[in-house]
């Protein structure tokens, strides 16, 4: 039975170095408006990650970087730390202050400017440059595509964020879809499982989350993103 799925566009063997402490990176879309972002890098990066969070995209984060919202049990967001340990500068963005209380927020063209503007940080730290969304952290990732131009990253990963048969029809019809990207890989995932009766079907802690699986799907990321996305 098939339980997850990895979708992985490319849009355009390294030693484990140590890590610091996380940080908090703020920046100004827009005036009046302020974007914090959860920062995490090691010493010499291969690369940065951009993680998009699924459900409503809200970290509630803090100037001291913790997570007020129930996403900090978000696949992405619990395992940002396992990124770096890959070897790359993560980049965990909340949304700006401005957005929230938005209605549909993540289909503007505003939305799209705040997520290049954080790529764009990424290129400081370290190039090439990924965004990954989870569930509904799949909109950022078309929208960055969709709403600006100004700002791409190397490669994208969708996971959870689209609707597959389990004969895998519907995974072949999306990727005929993606037609402008030079490389498109599916990638399926078995095992875990909810983590008890009340789990939500489409929550952190059940198949759509990646519940018990983590370590499978954040390895197959990684090795896509080594075997294609080149510095």
């Amino acid at each position: 039975m098939l339980r997850a799925v990895l979708l992985a566009l490319l849009v355009a063997a390294t030693a484990l170095p140590a890590w610091a402490a996380e940080s908090v990176l703020t920046l100004t879309p827009r005036p009046g408006a302020t974007l914090r972002v959860l920062v995490d890098r090691p010493a010499a990066p291969v690369g940065s990650i951009v993680l998009m969070a699924g459900g409503d995209g809200v970290l509630e984060l803090d100037a001291q970087g913790n997570i007020g919202s129930g996403l900090r049990e978000n696949h992405l967001v619990r395992t940002r730390a396992a990124y770096v340990k890959a070897g790359y500068a993560v980049f965990v963005p909340d949304i700006a202050s401005d957005q929230r209380g938005t209605r549909g927020y993540r289909f503007t063209a505003a939305y799209a400017s705040d997520v290049a503007a954080v790529i764009a940080e990424a290129r400081k730290v370290a190039n090439p440059v990924a965004i990954v969304g989870t569930s509904r952290g799949a909109l950022p990732v078309v929208a960055v595509f969709a709403k600006q131009s100004a700002v791409r990253p190397d490669a994208a990963v969708i996971s959870s964020g689209t609707l597959m048969g389990s004969e895998g029809g519907g995974s072949a019809s999306f990727k005929a879809m993606l037609t402008g990207a030079p490389k498109v890989d599916i990638v399926t995932l078995d095992g875990g499982g909810p983590r008890g009766a009340t789990a939500e079907a489409c929550g952190a802690s059940h198949y759509h989350g990646f519940y018990g699986i983590d370590d499978q799907a954040v390895a197959a990321t990684v090795q896509w993103l080594r075997a294609n996305m080149r510095r």
